[in-house]
């Protein structure tokens, strides 16, 4: 009997640890995500900031780059406005437009791939 256990529990820990590049997805509902060609935020990102973007496929107006590690390599579509959430600096935000709760802006960032160059922004 103890070995039989020992047996399951040793297959279900070699389960679990041979998908270790399967995508574990940051925020509710991201997704995989490349960045266009010419992205390059300096410095490197630190996790649970995002870049306002156009380009997360599925998503109408204002999509979200995360930042997972160092690097923006998932995204999220806007949502509604929760608590913890604000909308990106120069852009206002529709009923669905805003990114996850609790996560904060790179503003260190306006180059290739940022929705600021693609979507009107205030006053603008």
């Amino acid at each position: 009997m103890v070995a039989a256990l020992a047996f399951i529990a040793a297959t279900a820990i070699l389960g679990c640890s041979s998908n270790q590049d399967a995508f574990q997805p940051i925020a509710y509902n991201a997704q995989p995500w490349q960045p266009p060609p010419g992205w390059n935020p300096q410095p490197p990102c630190p996790v649970g900031y995002y870049v306002a973007i156009d380009t997360c496929p599925g998503c109408t107006g204002l999509s979200y780059a995360l930042c997972v590690g160092d690097r923006f390599t998932q995204c999220v579509c806007g949502g509604p406005f929760t608590p913890g959430t604000m909308c990106p600096q120069t852009f206002a935000c529709g009923t669905d437009d805003f990114p996850p709760q609790n996560w904060l802006e790179f503003i260190d960032y306006a180059g290739p791939g940022w929705a600021g160059l693609s979507h009107p922004r205030d006053g603008g």
